[in-house]
């Protein structure tokens, strides 16, 4: 178990507005053969755990056992996916453009997703997620 500073960015593009946001925190890393976890607390209060694995990667967050959403990618597939929000859960699809997983130069590693999510035809948006683990 590595203690790690998590730095993450999300670009969301709905129809023709975007918005991009960012968070620090401080979390554990597990790297053990292929797989990496990681944990953390986002905002000292959502517990968020990504299971890693190559061309597949899990999202968890969650701030109780009955409120939690899974973001679940697999590269070039749709996967069902359950977000919650304001306490109103949506059962999504994901469909996963890019999935990367590397180490960087300076000795972090960062996870970059791109991503698109559908209300059953409908696309809600194009999303993209940067997390960098120093």
């Amino acid at each position: 178990m590595t203690r790690v500073k998590v730095n993450f960015t999300s670009t969301i593009v709905q129809e023709k507005e975007s918005e991009t946001f960012t968070k620090t925190s401080v979390g554990e890393l597990i790297k053990i053969g292929e797989v990496t976890r990681v944990s953390y607390l986002e905002d000292g209060q959502v517990s968020v755990k990504i299971l890693i694995k190559p061309n597949d990667v899990i999202i968890k967050r969650s701030q109780d056992s009955a409120n939690y959403s899974q973001l679940h990618f697999v590269l070039n597939e749709q996967r069902n996916c359950r977000y919650v929000a304001q306490g109103y859960q949506m059962d999504l699809k994901s469909m996963t453009n890019l999935i990367k997983f590397f180490p960087k130069i300076d000795g972090s590693q960062e996870l970059r997703i791109e991503y698109n999510l559908f209300s059953g035809l409908y696309l809600i948006g194009n999303y993209t997620v940067a997390l960098i683990f120093t």
